[in-house]
């Protein structure tokens, strides 16, 4: 066999050209892999570093779903605290309240400069003096704050009464009741309990009910603080909600 350059091959020639083309291509491949070896111990040494990574990761996260769980009990627990503390000051702002009414719809300036002294004469004429009690002593008396609006059609601002006696009060709520209209200048004015914002919200999810029993003719009464007493047949029924 002739080369390009017409010698002659000869076997050891062929030999040797393909040993040193085995040896390159050998060398070539190890070159190679060692690339690939240093690039898989790379990619290796990347993958323990995020399972360290993610590991410590989910040690956090563990760790701060156990201090959630603390905090939620805890502002639980808080809230509870609250509640109750919000329950303990309205049952103590009504018990101060314990001797107040509250009067509706009495025209403004209809008390003067005296309205301790026009209060007392206004029970006379709503309920006549032989009806009262010959104990009733008005401790104080004022309108509630803010301005008056000269509006006619606006109601006049509450007047709240404070009797010296409880049993004052309880008389004259119950004289309202009996007589049912209360009229002053043509007014039909109305006499409550004075409560709290709050026990008068509660009460007041009871109007409804209350319409009901009315236009029924079942009698019924509203009891501290909030339980709904009605009377069927025969029977005395207690509803607190």
């Amino acid at each position: 066999m002739d080369s390009d350059m017409g010698q002659p091959v000869t076997n050891k020639t062929l030999v040797e050209t393909l040993q040193q083309f085995k040896n390159e291509m050998l060398s070539h491949f190890d070159a190679k892999l060692d690339t690939i070896h240093n690039s898989v111990h790379q990619m290796q040494d990347s993958l323990n570093s995020m399972k360290t990574t993610v590991g410590e990761l989910e040690g956090r996260v563990g760790s701060n779903q156990d201090e959630l769980s603390r905090l939620e009990t805890r502002i639980k627990k808080l809230e509870k605290q609250n509640s109750y503390l919000a329950e303990k000051d309205e049952d103590a702002e009504n018990r101060s309240r314990a001797s107040n009414i509250c009067l509706l719809r009495v025209p403004e300036g209809s008390e003067g400069r005296d309205i301790i002294g026009f209060i007392g004469q206004l029970f006379i004429k709503l309920f006549g003096q032989d009806k009262l009690p010959s104990t009733l002593v008005i401790e104080r008396a004022h309108r509630s704050p803010g301005t008056p609006n000269p509006n006619p059609k606006t109601a006049p601002r509450p007047i709240l009464v404070r009797f010296l006696h409880l049993q004052n009060k309880l008389n004259i709520l119950r004289l309202s009741r009996d007589k049912k209209e209360l009229l002053f200048k043509g007014n039909r004015v109305h006499i409550y309990p004075d409560f709290s914002a709050g026990l008068m919200e509660k009460r007041c999810l009871f109007t409804r009910v209350k319409k009901k029993l009315h236009d029924l003719d079942i009698e019924y009464a509203m009891q501290y603080p909030t339980t709904l007493r009605v009377h069927v047949e025969g029977k005395k029924l207690f509803l607190r909600s």
